[in-house]
Formats: C-alpha cells, structure tokens, sequence
C-alpha cells in the first residue's frame, strides 16, 4: 500500500505535457526567430520535436524537418510558409 501511495503521489508531481495545446500543421514551416536547432536523435522525430518546445516556456512554435531530422525551435514567428518536407507546430 505504501508502494503504491508514493507511485500514485510521483504521478501528480510529475508535470504532464498535452499536445492539445499546440496547432500542428503538415507541410508547413515557420519563418522567426530560432530559439535553438535540435538535431540530436533524441528529437528525431516530431512528437519529441513538439515535447521539447512545450516544455520550454519562452518557445512559441516547433518546425520538424523530415530530411534532416532536425528540430527548430522558435522564440518569435513571423509567418508560415508552405514546405512539403516539414511539419510546425504552434502554441
């Protein structure tokens, strides 16, 4: 019982990220200002490209490049522009 209250208790202190709170667009990606470029593996992919840039406050959208694999995060956007090979999120 004690086990479990203290798992219990770990999942409420635990933040929780919700992609619902984050507008995903395919084929699009952001012009701004770039906050930081993610490329290792561990971002690799778009739902850890959007993980990253909820969990940073000063972070206003994500763009995901599939070719490269390459994570942009963006602390000012300025517009979105239609890339085939990407995926942007905003908050």
């Amino acid at each position: 019982m004690k086990k479990l209250c203290l798992t219990a208790l770990g999942l409420l202190i635990v933040p929780s990220i919700s992609f619902a709170q984050i507008a995903i667009q395919d084929g699009y990606s952001i012009e701004g200002k770039i906050f930081a470029v993610k490329t290792s593996k561990k971002y690799a992919s778009v739902d850890r490209c959007a993980k990253i840039a909820m969990s940073k406050s000063r972070v206003e959208g994500f763009t995901f490049e599939s070719a490269t694999n390459k994570c942009f995060l963006y602390k000012k956007i300025r517009s979105l522009k239609e890339d085939s090979g990407s995926v942007s999120g905003t908050k």
